[in-house]
């Protein structure tokens, strides 16, 4: 079942390409080669005593069938010129009437069958010779149109009569029915051929498609030079998918280019115009073969630059590899050979391109440099921020603010670095939040790394956090406990052993700041989430309330400010009055009362 769906995908394929083949022959049908066929004589009446100069040349290709004032006019049959006319009749027919009424004469004798091609024949008179089929006159040869070419009239007519001789007998051969059934078995037999060739094509371009899809589904089509990848295999696989699908209609067409002027070459009435069509397409051929020939030494010139530009970039990677040991130059960080090598890479591929630009075709053309304008215009209005942020990127990776796997703080964004390349910063965040940072944004900003004390000197990174609490509690059970909680956390280091700060004493409170050292910076939030937990369970059990104590004064606000002299003599401040829910005296009221009697300020 899939083969006969690949064979009917096939099928519907090769009818696109066959429909696709014919418009293109259609339009080479209407094209202006159809002019280059064999020209028809006006219709003149025949003249036995017409006087024709005869060159007795060999004859030119049918490509050049029309004549000129100088070279002559053609006698063409079948599509060829059997000689040229150069002179007219004074006052009767121009060269080319002439050239045109013995076309006709002699088409009319090659047509007719019943006419022996050996009663063609020259009678030489005293001052001319007639040239004769039969009883018909096709042409005189005057003594006075032999000066120019240094024979005698009866050898320039014993040549012409040769000529239409051998004209006669191709032109009836080339329609006899032997010739015919051969042209129509090489018809089929290329027909056959070109079949083949097109399922050919489809086939092996299917299989070559599957074969592409199949490489990139294991993800073994990636283009590395060395270690740098060029190109993924997924673009790969598009890459070469994209020509092959652009190679198979232009081996289509190509075939039936081929097919269609071989099957016209075989039938007389379109032998011209297939012949026109590969005469054509050899003068193509022989045209990019000249050009390709002629750009040979530039091309080899490229080769070499190319082959200079690979030695010194390999030259150049082993330098900086060797600066990268620290054994020899501590200065330079391993981390930047990589980069290093990539940008020397880049710095030297650029200077081989300008020095072989002026070797690529098409270099000084108006083309080429019009080309050149609109891309720098469009580098130059376009990638401002594009440069700024590879530039940052550079200055990024040879500062060392950061690496690959690094924890860090770049404003208020925190996490792991997941990706660092020349114009992006990626930041895989704790919330699995990927954030992508322009590396301008970057370089402008304070980043913070957790990470660098760890990596590079194999230290910890110090993690604290501040409580409050009172004065009553003893500061020593306070450190205690705190270092207590800090020793129970996981992923705390007990060397170097946590440690209290008494930051501050507050006008109600002490700030105690625990401190605590860690090997795993990237565990930063778990960590501080664990260790708020211990302080709080170790504080719970060792009866030490977590709050901020605050203190207040309350003061009598019953008595009136206005000043005293002028408040009445008897003026006596208002007591507080409680009240129950019911707006009635509670039920304490009369024993506060007997307790109290004195509330006036008191």
């Amino acid at each position: 079942m899939v083969f006969l769906a690949d064979w009917r995908i096939q099928g519907r394929s090769l009818r696109r390409s066959l429909l696709l083949g014919l418009a293109v022959l259609l339009l080479v049908l209407v094209s202006p080669t159809w002019a280059t066929g064999e020209r028809l004589a006006p219709t003149v009446e025949p003249t036995e005593a017409a006087n024709t100069r005869v060159e007795a040349t060999s004859p030119l290709p049918s490509a050049a069938v029309i004549g000129n004032v100088v070279d002559g006019f053609p006698v063409v049959l079948d599509g060829e010129p059997l000689f040229y006319v150069r002179q007219g009749i004074a006052g009767v027919t121009t060269a080319e009437e002439r050239a045109a009424i013995i076309t006709q004469r002699v088409r009319a004798i090659a047509t007719d069958s019943s006419l022996d091609p050996d009663t063609i024949r020259a009678e030489a008179e005293e001052n001319q010779s007639v040239v004769l089929a039969g009883d018909t006159v096709l042409f005189t040869v005057r003594q006075e149109d032999v000066g120019s070419y240094g024979r005698s009239h009866p050898e320039l007519a014993a040549e012409a009569v040769a000529r239409i001789q051998q004209g006669v007998v191709n032109y009836r051969e080339q329609r006899s029915i032997r010739r015919i059934v051969t042209s129509l078995g090489m018809t089929i037999l290329s027909t056959l051929a070109v079949f083949l060739v097109l399922r050919g094509i489809l086939f092996g371009s299917s299989r070559l498609l599957t074969y592409i899809r199949r490489r990139r589904n294991a993800d073994t089509l990636a283009i590395r030079i060395q270690s740098v990848q060029i190109l993924g295999s997924g673009a790969t696989s598009y890459l070469l998918g994209g020509l092959v699908r652009l190679l198979r209609p232009v081996l289509i067409l190509l075939a039936l280019y081929l097919y269609v002027p071989f099957v016209l070459s075989q039938f007389p009435a379109t032998a011209d115009f297939g012949d026109s069509l590969l005469q054509d397409m050899a003068f193509r051929l022989s045209l990019l073969a000249q050009g390709f020939v002629a750009y040979l030494p530039e091309l080899a010139m490229i080769g070499v630059i190319a082959l200079l530009t690979y030695y010194v970039i390999e030259f150049a990677r082993q330098v900086i590899i060797e600066l990268g040991r620290h054994d020899v130059y501590p200065w330079f960080y391993p981390e930047w050979v990589q980069p290093t090598v990539r940008l020397a890479a880049l710095l030297i591929v650029a200077i081989a391109m300008v020095i072989a630009g002026p070797y690529l075709p098409g270099f000084g053309s108006p083309a080429f440099q019009g080309i050149s304008l609109f891309l720098g215009a469009l580098l130059t209005l376009g990638s401002s921020s594009a440069v700024a942020n590879a530039l940052s990127g550079i200055i990024l990776i040879y500062t060392r603010a950061f690496q690959l796997k690094d924890f860090i703080r770049i404003d208020d964004i925190v996490g792991e670095v997941e990706d660092k390349s020349l114009f992006v910063t990626r930041v895989l965040t704790p919330k699995q939040e990927t954030v992508t940072i322009p590396n301008a944004s970057v370089l402008n900003s304070n980043v913070i790394n957790y990470s660098a004390i760890c990596r590079e000197s194999g230290g910890h990174l110090l993690l604290y956090t501040t409580i409050t609490l009172g004065y009553d509690l003893p500061w020593r059970k306070v450190h205690e406990v705190l270092i207590e909680a800090a020793r129970a956390t996981a992923d705390i280091v007990l060397i170097p052993a946590p440690f209290v700060l008494q930051k501050a004493l507050n006008d109600f409170n002490v700030s105690y700041e625990l401190n605590a050292y860690t090997a795993s910076p990237s565990k930063m939030p778990e960590i501080y989430s664990r260790l708020h937990q211990n302080i709080q369970d170790h504080c719970n059990a060792a009866d030490i309330e977590i709050l901020s104590p605050t203190f207040s004064a309350l003061r009598d606000g019953n008595h009136s400010t206005i000043p005293a002299d002028y408040l009445p003599a008897d003026y006596a401040a208002p007591a507080f009055v409680v009240q129950g829910t019911n707006g009635q005296p509670p039920l304490a009221d009369s024993r506060l009362q007997e307790t109290m009697p004195d509330t006036n300020g008191s």
